[in-house]
């Protein structure tokens, strides 16, 4: 082998194992992709409740566990575009919402921040079918939220 063969050799497996540990931008939410039925959101994240909201069905979980306050699914013509996690304020108080925000950066990648209102701050990441956002209103933990969206 060429010293130039090695040299090659050797970015192609340092590239490859760069892109293993990549943060990846979910095309859905958890394991459940965008365009799902409504039907298997129900069976997947059971205890909810159905409604409608602005012509869209909107299935909601309350409190699926201590960290989660509610969970909420949006679907247009009965297939999942959205969800919105809003987190337990002692939850968020107890872990912190800088840590929170790390976590998600460990999770997702580098994000950038999002337009700033005069109340709440947002940290935004985007990926080919799905945009990420945590919000947050400082002195509010129980305003803290990440959302999903298809886009």
């Amino acid at each position: 082998m060429t010293r130039f063969t090695t040299a090659l050799l050797a970015i192609a497996l340092l590239l490859l194992s760069i892109n293993c540990h990549a943060a990846t931008i979910p095309n859905g939410y958890e394991d459940i992709r965008w365009g799902t039925m409504f039907h298997k959101i129900v069976e997947a994240y059971p205890k909810g409740k159905m409604t409608e909201y602005n012509k869209q069905m909107v299935y909601t979980q309350e409190k699926p566990d201590e960290t989660i306050a509610s969970r909420m699914f949006v679907f247009k013509d009965g297939l999942m575009v959205s969800v919105a996690v809003t987190f337990e304020g002692k939850y968020v108080t107890k872990t912190g919402v800088e840590k929170l925000k790390q976590k998600f950066i460990q999770q997702y990648g580098k994000g950038k921040a999002g337009k700033q209102g005069s109340h709440m701050s947002t940290y935004v990441w985007n990926g080919k079918q799905t945009k990420v956002s945590f919000l947050y209103v400082p002195n509010h933990p129980e305003m803290t939220v990440l959302q999903f969206e298809k886009i």
